[in-house]
This record gives structure tokens, sequence and C-alpha cells, in this order.
């Protein structure tokens, strides 16, 4: 059977002294309301005797706040959500908030049952990389006054968010290749409805039809072998130029290349618009877009705790510069 937590009454009971005696001493303030030294050492004994656990949400209610942020991820599996979660944790942990992290999955309807979940446990304030659409969110946000902050995926214009422009980071891309491409062809992720990738879709095809260079999006299936027969087709068909849309669209389209025995950047070139450490050991090593993951997250976290201090300021975006790595592969 369970045992009985622990409350200030039977502190208090067990010394013969009154619940507001034994709450003053527990929170630090015995001095302030002249209790003796012994009395203190008395109770604090005591309540460790009885291993007593403060009560962190009746706190938090006194206080009028519980220093603790929420924060709503996609994907922590992957190594960019899992370095922004690990700098904005660190960097709250040491202004003295907890973070409670939540996956989504990518799935709009657990993202918003997490939303209202931690908004009922009172959080101070929420960082997000939405799945869903702003218009999807704005009832649940609605229902609540804590500040918000959007991260490498943006609300709306009016919400404050931090992030990269993905749409000219992709042109930037493009341009980066050595030689002028004979046709781009785009490797999207299996799902590719996110804003961040239709951004990035975006201004590759842009600046490509700019450039009059053919362009064609192909999405992962879930079939190794599909993909890389469509690899293949592609290649048969002209391209000669293949950016993958994330780490992982990469690591898919090296190991489709290997299959085929295609040579890079002989046979293909290739850029990914997101690096990875493990891209430099390659062979050849991968060029890629580096985003700048822990700016991203620092600059989250010091924007939420300008709302926290209910400023009145309008939302604003907060766009960081990507930094190009030119390794081999392009």
């Amino acid at each position: 059977m369970k045992a009985k937590r622990t409350s200030l009454n039977d502190i208090a009971k067990a010394l013969s002294v009154s619940k507001a005696t034994v709450s003053f001493v527990l929170n630090d303030k015995g001095d302030q309301f002249n209790i003796s030294k012994e009395k203190q050492r008395l109770i604090k004994e005591k309540a460790k005797e009885l291993s007593y656990v403060p009560n962190f949400f009746a706190k938090s209610l006194r206080q009028g706040e519980t220093k603790t942020i929420g924060l709503v991820l996609p994907d922590i599996s992957n190594a960019f959500y899992a370095e922004l979660s690990k700098t904005i944790q660190e960097k709250l942990y040491a202004e003295g908030y907890n973070t409670f992290i939540v996956n989504t999955n990518d799935n709009e309807e657990v993202e918003k049952a997490l939303m209202n979940e931690l908004i009922q446990r009172s959080i101070d304030g929420m960082i997000i990389a939405p799945s869903n659409d702003i218009k999807e969110l704005i009832p649940i946000l609605l229902a609540t006054h804590i500040p918000v902050v959007f991260t490498d995926r943006p609300g709306d214009e009016n919400a404050d968010f931090v992030g990269v422009d993905n749409y000219i980071e992709a042109e930037r891309l493009v341009k980066s290749f050595i030689e002028r491409p004979n046709q781009v062809v785009i490797v999207a992720p299996h799902k590719n409805s996110i804003s961040t990738i239709q951004r990035r879709i975006k201004g590759i095809s842009e600046v490509c039809k700019k450039e009059g260079v053919p362009v064609n999006v192909v999405a992962i299936p879930k079939s190794k072998d599909e993909f890389r027969e469509i690899i293949k087709k592609e290649v048969e068909n002209g391209g000669d130029a293949f950016v993958p849309l994330d780490h992982r669209c990469t690591l898919s389209m090296l190991g489709a290349a290997k299959d085929l025995n295609l040579s890079i950047p002989k046979d293909l070139r290739l850029i990914s618009f997101d690096d990875s450490e493990s891209f430099k050991y390659m062979k050849p090593p991968i060029s890629a877009l580096r985003q700048p993951v822990t700016d991203i997250g620092l600059k989250s976290v010091a924007r939420l705790y300008e709302r926290i201090k209910e400023t009145k300021d309008p939302g604003k975006h907060f766009i960081l510069p990507c930094e190009f790595i030119a390794r081999e592969s392009h």
C-alpha cells in the first residue's frame, strides 16, 4: 500500500509547533520571523526524517509562477531537434527554470493534446516547433495568456519566431554548386507538407526557374528499393545535382547512390540542406548548409524571457544566417 505523503501538519504535530512555523522554516524564512536557530534545526531534521517533499504546485500557486517552460518538438530523434532541445534546456536550467519536453512525432492531434496538458500544468511559457498550421493552434493559445515563442518553424507574421529563412538559404544552396547544374533534383522527406520543407522546395524551384535549370522534386518512399529506382531514373533523365532537404534525406540519397554504384561527385553532385557531424568523415565529405542550431535555441530562450516580463511589443521574427560548408561532394 502506498504510504501517505508527509505534510507540513505531520511535521508540526511531531514537534508541537504551528504549521506556519514549519512553513516559514522550510521556505528559509526562519530568521525573518525570529524563529530560533535550534527550532529551525529541529524542524529541518524532522522534515528529513519524515522524507518531506514540498508540494510543487501548491508552492507555485503561492508564488504565482512555476519556473517551468514547455518545449514542444516534432521529433527529438532528429539530430537537429536533439541539439536544439539540449541548448534550450541547459540555458533555461542556468536561469533557474525547469523544462517539460514533449515529442509530437509530427502528429497534429498529439501536438494539440500535449500542448493542452502543458498549459494545464500552469507552465510559465512555451517554445514550440509546430507540426500544425498556426490556425489549428490559435484556439489553444487563446485559451491561455502564457508567452509563446515559435522556433525553427514559424507561427504567423504576428507571432515571435526564431529560425532561418529557408527560402533564401535554399536559393543560396543551389548557387553554391561549382558548375551550373544540368538538372536539379530535390530529395524531400516522405512527409513534405511541413512549412520549412515547403519553403526549401519553393526557394530551390524558383531560383532554378530564374536560371533556366530544370528541376524535379522526389519524395522518399517507404521502400528502399523503390527509392533506388527513382534515383536511377532521375540520373538517366539528366539529373546531375541533388539537394536532399535534411540530413536523413541525405543519408537515404547516399545509400541509393552506393547501391547504384554512382560516384559522387563524378556521376552526380550533392549538397545537403542540413549538415551532420558525420558528413565530414564520409568519402567524399558531404557539402552542406549548417543551420545555427545553438544560436536558434539561445535566442528563443532570450525572446521568451522578454515575453515573460509582459512586454507589449508586437511579435518579431529573428532570422539567423546559415553557413555553407564546402566539402567535396558538390
